[in-house]
């Protein structure tokens, strides 16, 4: 069942097409309606676009990073939450990221409460 929360979209990047769906059916339970794209250079182009409430990205994807995606929002000025995912969350990407705002990371394999729980500290104004 689908909940709607208003005009909540999201952007998926993930260079696996079937955790893109996942996560597309998992937000839309949270009220987002979700693009999917499959590398880092299609995300740049949908960010660029703009109106995006949330942002749950793979670390790695062919052509940019999640990493890079983030610090490309950031330096913008844009401050939509995001959630950076990965399978390996090594030390050097939680310190590239450590003074990185509404940003929340996700180690895969992760649960939808997991899910829901990375939303909410991207979401927070408090540092976590």
């Amino acid at each position: 069942m689908t909940v709607t929360k208003g005009n909540l979209k999201a952007l998926v990047a993930d260079d696996e097409a079937q955790i893109g769906t996942l996560l597309r059916e998992a937000l839309a339970v949270q009220g987002y309606d979700a693009d999917v794209v499959t590398d880092g250079e299609m995300a740049t182009r949908k960010l660029s676009a703009g109106g995006y409430s949330l942002v749950v990205s793979d670390v790695l994807m062919p052509y940019k990073t999640g990493v890079e995606l983030v610090h490309e929002l950031r330096l913008r000025g844009d401050r939509t939450p995001f959630v950076l995912m990965s399978s390996h969350l090594s030390e050097e990407i939680l310190l590239s990221c450590g003074a990185v705002e509404h940003l929340a990371f996700l180690q895969k394999p992760f649960s939808l409460s997991d899910l829901r729980h990375a939303i909410h500290r991207a979401s927070s104004e408090v540092r976590c």
